[in-house]
């Protein structure tokens, strides 16, 4: 019997110190548990809801700026190919309106404000470049005209 009451007078000891790490233990579970919801709150909104958000929203901003398909598919990156073609062509028209003595807006009315288009593509076509450069290196877009 002496046996078991020193086994007993040893658990006894024990008890404070238990309900001491008991104790313990429930502080520190308390005083951690405000950031772990704040965090577990924010890792669940990314991951269910501000996520999907995001991705359809930069769906719906390449959509509607479709900025690949324009260039890719559109004429801008044509326009010095085609300047060059009617500048070709108003240089030709000049000339033989010369060899007749007629001013060539008689022979074609605009020619001289399309003269001037012509001549200012290249810098609209340098100018266009670097703005689909700029939109380009600021959102992460793939850059098509190289």
């Amino acid at each position: 019997m002496n046996t078991n009451k020193t086994i007993l007078s040893i658990l006894d000891k024990f008890k404070p110190a238990k309900a001491a790490v008991k104790l313990s233990a429930i502080s520190d579970i308390e005083d951690n548990l405000d950031s772990f919801d704040y965090a577990e709150s924010d890792a669940s909104y990314l991951a269910y809801e501000l996520g999907d958000q995001t991705i359809d929203a930069y769906d719906e901003f390449r959509a509607k700026y479709n900025l690949d398909d324009f260039v890719v598919n559109g004429n801008a990156r044509y326009l010095n190919e085609a300047a060059e073609i009617l500048r070709n062509a108003l240089n030709d028209l000049e000339a033989k309106s010369q060899e007749l003595g007629i001013d060539p807006s008689d022979v074609y009315e605009d020619f001289y404000d399309l003269k001037a288009r012509v001549d200012a593509a290249d810098q609209l076509e340098k100018d266009a470049i670097e703005k689909y450069r700029e939109v380009t290196d600021y959102t992460g877009m793939p850059n098509f005209w190289n």
